[in-house]
């Protein structure tokens, strides 16, 4: 019979075909996960340090000092070393905060000497000039003023008293710290003209100073 070997090589050309068929089919890699390499997370830039804050670029101070008295000459001879305080305000006249003008009050005490004593009430206006102000942590300056004062005068169980006018000079340093709180030191020359001789002395101060109005 003709028709077995036909089935034969039928059957023959079917399996080579599914075999062929099964080399080139793709491999499966849905059951495989492809590794991907992730790339590393960029660091967060570190942030600046804040600035320090600037000091305070106020126009008006006040100020607040105590110092030691030395009499000077004449008025040497009447009284002893003594103490001051002495509360003060002034203004810069301009950006440049090289000129200011103010004004000083307070209450001056001598020790007694021969049963002399001294005390005296000072009222001046002042001037100050700052030649490089801003510079650095310390700003030097001179300072001058005139005015009145009050004075009295104890001697013994009794007491007089009168007005005198006055003048001023000097030197000083105000030192800045990291906040709107200042330093100041200086040493002044006082003139007071009363009569018959003249009631001169040295003052030795230190105070804070504080802005008042930004």
């Amino acid at each position: 019979m003709k028709k077995a070997p036909i089935l034969v090589v039928a059957m023959l050309l079917l399996a080579t075909q599914a075999a062929w068929a099964q080399m080139s089919t793709p491999a499966d890699t849905s059951s495989h996960q492809t590794q991907t390499t992730q790339p590393a997370p960029t660091p967060m830039p570190t942030p600046a340090p804040a600035p320090a804050p600037a000091r305070p670029q106020a126009y008006r101070y006040g100020g607040l000092s105590g110092g030691w008295l030395r009499p000077t000459g004449d008025f040497d001879k009447i009284v002893n070393n003594g103490w001051m305080i002495i509360v003060e305000g002034y203004q810069f006249a301009g950006p440049a905060r090289k000129i200011a003008v103010g004004s000083q009050i307070g209450y001056q005490s001598f020790g007694k000497k021969n049963g002399v004593g001294v005390s005296n009430f000072p009222v001046d206006a002042v001037l100050k000039f700052f030649p490089k102000p801003g510079k650095g942590k310390t700003d030097l300056y001179v300072t001058g003023g005139l005015g009145f004062n009050y004075e009295r005068v104890d001697v013994n169980h009794s007491s007089s008293s009168n007005y005198y006018f006055g003048t001023q000079a000097g030197v000083g340093a105000q030192m800045h710290g990291s906040g709107p709180l200042s330093f100041v030191g200086d040493a002044v020359y006082h003139w007071i003209y009363a009569s018959g001789t003249g009631n001169n002395f040295v003052a030795l101060r230190l105070g804070i100073v504080v802005p008042m109005i930004r």
